[in-house]
């Protein structure tokens, strides 16, 4: 990572000092997701001589762990109900302990309590919204559209994202800024031993790796991987589809996903890995990267992939229909239907020259558009333009 503009002086809720910024989500998986993996980059990475950041977490997981093993400053919260005014209470208390002058929530439910919280106090407020789900429904359109158009500001973590947000709850253009999510390069710089990390995971070393990676939810997808997978299996039998990710907690796996690998008789040829710390070992050993989710605010794990140089194939959700140029560094199948998504996945791992094209743009893109560097960027010209208009 590079350096990000000059230190300086801000004037502040309390004066002249740095700016305080409260990350606020909720969270109880043992592994990352996107959203919680944001408030980590930015925790740790936010320009120290501007701003001072700390965390609250509604829940406990690897998040919390991970933050208070950095040395930084972390608060945790546990419902005990549906609604929790404590919750509320807390956030008004750290914004006066800490001098907070931004707080910057995340998710819908945590986007309510913090736009609460910090109404009429010093503290501006800031609601990023991760993906189309959080505001399906009527009743999510409204509170997004009366809260989202007095907040400071309504991040989106892609500019398709910000569009549909805008059409779907008429939240005002002008209080809606898209930051697209970053990732580190440099930790996909370094090719992991190919025939090590195949070996780890029982996968022969002739193997055709087909990869997805990710928390495992309904909207990820998986069953209808598994069909479009099926279609296949019996043309090459050295094709193998892995599924890396840690959390089931919300789609557990005996109940939605085994049964169906079990059912098209594909045990020794689908591997869960269960949840991988070093992830980029997992990018290194495949031969093709599948995104098969309903709906995406963002996909950062598409964007890893393309940094490790993998082919992606996707389904056209709104994230990826950003991320990727279709043809050039990606493909977006737009029917989702499992005998095409299957026969494009045999396609791409029967043309090796076409794979290593499609990789190698992929590449590129990533070094040109979502660096770690470029979206924190963002956010710290974003805060930096509340505390001066305030």
């Amino acid at each position: 990572m590079t350096a990000r503009g000059n230190s300086g002086v801000y004037m502040t809720k309390n004066g002249k000092g740095k700016i305080k910024v409260l990350e606020i989500i909720q969270t109880a998986g043992p592994a990352l997701g996107g959203a919680e993996t944001i408030v980590l980059n930015l925790i740790r990475h936010l320009d120290k001589s501007r701003f001072e950041p700390r965390a609250l977490v509604v829940g406990h997981g690897m998040l919390v762990d991970t933050l208070r093993a950095d040395g930084y400053g972390v608060d945790t919260f546990k419902f005990t109900k549906s609604y929790n005014r404590e919750l509320i209470t807390l956030i008004r208390r750290l914004i006066y302990e800490h001098n907070i002058d931004i707080v910057h929530t995340h998710l819908s439910r945590m986007n309510m309590y913090g736009f609460v919280a910090s109404r009429f106090s010093p503290a501006a407020n800031v609601m990023t919204v991760h993906g189309l789900t959080e505001c399906t429904g009527s009743l999510a359109r409204l509170y997004y559209f009366l809260l989202g158009n007095l907040s400071g500001r309504v991040i989106t973590v892609s500019h398709t994202l910000a569009d549909e947000f805008n059409s779907l709850t008429r939240v005002r253009r002008s209080k809606i800024k898209a930051i697209p999510n970053g990732i580190d390069i440099s930790r996909f710089d370094r090719k992991p031993n190919r025939e090590e990390t195949r070996k780890r995971f029982g996968l022969p070393a002739e193997a055709k790796v087909i990869l997805t990676v990710g928390n495992a939810r309904l909207i990820k997808g998986y069953d209808f991987l598994i069909e479009a997978f099926s279609r296949i299996a019996a043309e090459d039998e050295r094709m193998y589809l892995v599924f890396g990710g840690g959390d089931m907690t919300y789609y557990p796996r005996e109940k939605h996903l085994d049964p169906l690998v079990a059912r098209h008789g594909l045990e020794d040829r689908i591997v869960f890995t269960g949840f991988v710390p070093d992830v980029e070992a997992l990018y290194g050993a495949a031969d093709l990267f599948v995104l098969s989710s309903i709906t995406e605010g963002f996909s950062l794990t598409t964007v890893e992939a393309m940094a490790s140089s993998l082919p992606v194939l996707s389904t056209d959700c709104v994230g990826p229909r950003e991320i990727i140029t279709e043809g050039t560094d990606g493909i977006i199948i737009p029917e989702r239907d499992p005998e095409v998504f299957g026969r494009a996945m045999l396609e791409l791992l029967r043309d090796d020259p076409r794979r290593q094209a499609l990789g190698r743009a992929a590449r590129l893109k990533v070094e040109e558009r979502y660096t770690l560097d470029k979206s924190l960027a963002g956010f710290e010209r974003l805060f930096e333009t509340l505390i001066k208009r305030k």
